[in-house]
């Protein structure tokens, strides 16, 4: 009779195939689930596949696809993306009151609007792009915490809770202000796609949530504000959907919390929020910054903001690694386009361009160094034609206008795809070389060990024949 393995040794076999880190084209939400944070890193699937992220920012999706007859622009946003690499896009889940509103009160929301906000998921998830979607808003555009202060002034049946509001910035410790934003939160997270059919808690092609656009505080410049509210907010978004990422929204700026400084501000002064406490804050999953030298810095050389650039990069980076140990997201980064006379200067277009490569130069050496800074989202991509040049603001970027820009973005867009690539390879050698330490365990009986050989052998062929095949 010829000697069977042993039971246990097949079990083991199993196990080990189970646990080989599968790679499919559709990644992230099409291999299993969830992105999730691993250290500095975002994986998804069951191998924990490393996410890099190559992106941009298009507040105007849900609007324009609220309207179902331009809901062409936006599977041609989502198609221009996708072919130049790009695998995340930032956008709104928020319209406060105002001309088109999500919401148009307290808990009263348009159905036209959620159902174009349920159509830009649907296209995002097939086109293969992650959503960063967004909760609200700290300045007026749209509403914003300045709507939430002036719907609690007209709540009649508040009474006493909504008096004393005097500023945009009662928005953070006001409690029935606070009740307002929770109940949006819960309403957004909760709703199920009229396209999909999946909840917005349960659809993987949502990357994560920002609990505000940029939020400030004049109120209380310092931080302290800010940081009570992102603490409060973080956790109660998790009760709902523990599953997704969160990030508070912030900019970058520093405050007075340990390990903050804010020489390293603009101008060296405080905006209301602390970089390093807000991000060390449970339920918050990934660190954010935004990139706007020639802005915040208005007025200085192009030197100046070159050396601001350097050092705000460096130093978040910095900071990140040494005491958050989180992924490094930049959500938003643009350079004014303006002409500027002389006999020497160079186009705005010129000077664009050379900052994006700055810009995207600066993710990919963290990133291809296992650095916290994966990934990034400039500010902002448009369409040509289709009645957007009301949406210009001097940073937009045209994909088939902007041929270098376009051409920065798509190299781009490879590299970090090739990062990803290296990494799922690095992966299976690991497992290999696992596989392989225990085909010549000690005391393996000869069949078996001659059953595992050929096992080997299969595998490797089979994953030299096809490779990880992984899609960013």
């Amino acid at each position: 009779m010829r000697p069977r393995p042993p039971a246990i040794v097949i079990s083991l076999l199993l196990l080990l195939l189970l646990a080989v880190p599968r790679h499919g084209a559709a990644a992230g939400w099409g291999d299993g689930g969830m992105v999730r944070t691993d250290g500095t890193r975002f994986v998804a699937g069951d191998g924990d596949r490393t996410v890099y992220l190559s992106g941009f920012n298009a507040y105007w999706l849900m609007e324009m696809a609220s309207d179902p007859s331009r809901r062409g622009g936006v599977v041609s946003a989502f198609r221009q993306a996708a072919a130049h690499g790009l695998n995340l896009a930032r956008t709104w889940a928020f319209s406060d009151g105002g001309r088109s509103p999500l919401q148009s009160s307290p808990g009263v929301y348009h159905e036209d609007m959620f159902q174009g906000l349920d159509f830009v998921i649907a296209e995002a998830r097939r086109h293969g792009i992650y959503l960063l979607l967004c909760l609200t808003n700290n300045f007026d555009d749209f509403g914003g915490k300045r709507q939430y202060v002036q719907w609690a002034r007209e709540d009649v049946a508040a009474g006493a809770a909504a008096h004393n509001l005097t500023s945009a910035d009662d928005f953070f410790n006001n409690t029935l202000i606070k009740s307002y934003y929770k109940n949006h939160v819960k309403t957004v997270l909760t709703r199920v796609n009229t396209v999909t059919g999946v909840a917005y808690r349960d659809d993987p092609a949502i990357f994560g949530w920002e609990l505000m656009n940029e939020p400030r505080c004049g109120a209380e410049p310092t931080g302290a504000l800010v940081q009570a509210w992102v603490e409060e907010m973080a956790p109660y978004l998790k009760t709902i959907d523990a599953a997704h990422l969160v990030t508070a929204g912030l900019e970058g700026f520093y405050g007075d919390g340990a390990h903050e400084s804010k020489d390293l501000n603009p101008w060296g002064i405080y905006y209301g929020t602390n970089f390093v406490a807000t991000h060390q804050a449970a339920g918050i999953d990934f660190a954010t910054i935004h990139l706007y030298p020639d802005v915040w810095l208005w007025g200085s050389t192009a030197d100046q903001q070159a050396r601001f650039f350097r050092n705000w990069t460096a130093s978040h980076v910095r900071d990140t690694e040494r005491h958050l140990r989180k992924p490094l997201l930049v959500t938003e980064y643009g350079k004014f386009l303006w002409e500027e006379g002389g006999e020497n200067a160079t186009s705005a277009t010129q000077r664009r361009d050379g900052f994006l490569g700055m810009v995207l130069d600066a993710i990919y050496e963290s990133a291809s160094r296992g650095g916290p800074l994966v990934g990034g989202a400039f500010w902002q991509l448009l369409l040509d034609g289709d009645g957007m040049d009301a949406l210009k603001d001097g940073y937009q970027i045209v994909l088939p206008e902007d041929a270098r820009a376009a051409s920065i973005i798509s190299d781009h867009s490879e590299k970090m795809a090739e990062l990803s690539k290296q990494d799922a390879a690095e992966a299976g050698r690991r497992w290999s070389r696992k596989i392989g330490s225990f085909v010549s365990w000690d005391g393996t009986h000869p069949y078996v060990q001659k059953f595992l050989i050929r096992f080997v052998s299969l595998f490797r062929s089979v994953s030299s024949l096809f490779g990880p095949i992984v899609a960013t």
